[in-house]
């Protein structure tokens, strides 16, 4: 059955109605965290059991519990679906809200391969509905800043990006994150974050060279990849679901660099070292003499709190002094766990009557997704030349 588009409040005074298909991990932290938004009301979760939707809706003040994904697809009163299940899954949950008339936020990634990716997107677009990846993490406050401070050009020509993403989950064959069926392993999992940051700074890379290591499931435990842009600038990227790593970023450029703080994915504060350009070409100090300031400090920095505090201040001044190296940090912490910042973009666009976001939007979903797609051929090009 096919339905017309749901008609949305384009009036801020009144609320657009939320669902969440699925009752997993992140349906939970997301329907805790959408007490941060004003401008919209969660009225219905579906699941495929009855009882896991009355538990699910019980516990977060859900009305309207749907014992399967159609019932809430059918759901007259529901605006926007967000959907919360397994990759696997995404494109049909997708297709089903969007025939049933349904503006959709899907979990990331969008769908496990680019060609789902254009399906789901044509159909969207041919029937004139919202659909945007959840990627949260665009819309973070600080995530917001950063994209500000490179539109100002504020580190000059960027030339290298480096980012890790890597948890140590325990492995469990009936779990997501272990499951090919599924949609699991390191790629899907964490590094869809990573590519979408590198895209978010450089865009579309022209040449794709990774390298993974399988886990006990299948999937891969821990990827490797190197992006290569035509405008001269690398992107090292690496993700895992066996080990934790530093989960940081570093954007390199001309004139400076930034680093983003761990945890990368839902980051508090950022770094911002700026170099002085009339100061860039004098020498630094000899390595003898540095090895002398260093072991110097060092001595006075085992007597007290108070002198490792001063040496960590004395270090940034003697970046600027010696160097004309002028460093900060920027502090925007989310508010909640930062998973509603993507629910007020959808709003907005809704309400100002647009089918997809300008800061993820579907041709860049759909690229990333290719790149995915790229880093997965080589993979499984390597692996058959290694047996």
């Amino acid at each position: 059955m096919t339905f017309s588009p749901v008609s949305v409040p384009s009036s801020a005074s009144r609320s657009i109605n939320w669902g969440i298909l699925g009752t997993g991990a992140i349906a939970h932290r997301f329907a805790a965290d959408f007490v941060h938004v004003t401008d919209a009301r969660l009225v219905a979760i579906g699941s495929r059991s009855g009882e896991k939707a009355r538990a699910f809706g019980n516990r977060f003040g859900i009305p309207r519990q749907h014992g399967s994904y159609r019932e809430l697809a059918d759901d007259p009163d529901v605006h926007v679906v967000y959907i919360a299940t397994p990759a696997s899954a995404h494109k049909a949950n997708i297709e089903l809200c969007l025939r049933a008339g349904k503006a959709v936020l899907c979990e990331k990634p969008l769908t496990v391969n680019a060609h789902e990716a254009e399906e789901v997107i044509d159909l969207a677009r041919r029937k004139n509905l919202f659909l945007m990846e959840a990627m949260w993490t665009r819309f973070l406050p600080l995530i917001v800043r950063l994209r500000e401070l490179l539109a100002q050009r504020v580190i000059g020509e960027i030339r290298h990006v480096m980012a890790d993403l890597g948890s140590q989950v325990m492995f469990d064959s009936d779990s997501r994150v272990h499951s090919e069926e599924l949609g699991g392993g390191a790629l899907l999992q964490k590094g869809a974050y990573l590519l979408s940051l590198a895209s978010m700074i450089v865009g579309s890379p022209t040449s794709v060279k990774s390298l993974s290591v399988p886990g006990k499931a299948g999937v891969d435990e821990h990827t490797g990849v190197l992006l290569g842009y035509s405008g001269g600038c690398l992107a090292t990227l690496w993700c895992s679901v066996g080990v934790r790593s530093g989960r940081q970023g570093t954007i390199v450029g001309t004139q400076g660099q930034i680093v983003i703080h761990d945890p990368i994915v839902c980051p508090s504060s950022l770094s911002l070292r700026l170099y002085d350009s009339r100061r860039r070409h004098y020498a630094p100090l000899t390595a003898e003499a540095e090895s002398r300031l260093k072991a110097r400090f060092l001595r006075y920095a085992k007597c007290s709190r108070l002198i490792r505090k001063l040496r960590e201040r004395f270090r940034a001044l003697s970046d600027r002094i010696l160097y004309g190296i002028r460093s900060s940090t920027i502090c925007l912490p989310p508010m909640g766990e930062g998973l509603h910042y993507q629910v007020s973009e959808v709003n907005r666009c809704l309400r100002a009557g647009k089918l997809e976001s300008d800061i993820m939007s579907l041709d860049e979903s759909l690229s990333i997704m290719a790149t995915m797609d790229r880093i997965r051929e080589q993979d499984e090009k390597t692996h058959a030349e290694t047996l």
